[in-house]
């Protein structure tokens, strides 16, 4: 009982001496199971803000209005917004979302000279 009790005692300096020579403290769960045994668990990684999934959405936004602007043209396209404009307010802030910007437009011209 008491080698066993020694072993343990022996793994988890081993343990601690390592946490101290990496500084790592944080990263990892050290968990000690029924039999005595020192397991270590590596802790999940924080996941961060999705940003490439929110340039997706942007950029899957700007080419939509850019081929509703080559479809129905300029003005026509103007003019519907315009007309949403004097609505209700959920309206008004459809209008100014889908007013036509710089970058819809260059997608326009872009589809156009394509199609």
């Amino acid at each position: 009982m008491s080698e066993s009790y020694a072993e343990f005692h022996d793994r988890l300096a081993k343990i601690y001496r390592q946490q101290a020579k990496t500084g790592r403290v944080g990263r990892k769960a050290v968990a000690i199971d029924r039999n005595g045994y020192v397991i270590v668990k590596g802790k999940a990684n924080r996941r961060s803000f999705p940003w490439s999934g929110l340039m997706m959405v942007a950029v899957a936004f700007f080419a939509i209005k850019g081929i509703m602007i080559a479809q129905f043209g300029p003005d026509f396209y103007s003019q519907h917004v315009a007309r949403m404009a004097d609505a209700s307010a959920a309206e008004q802030v459809m209008s100014w979302t889908m007013s036509p910007d710089p970058v819809s437009r260059w997608v326009a011209t872009q589809v156009k000279s394509v199609f």
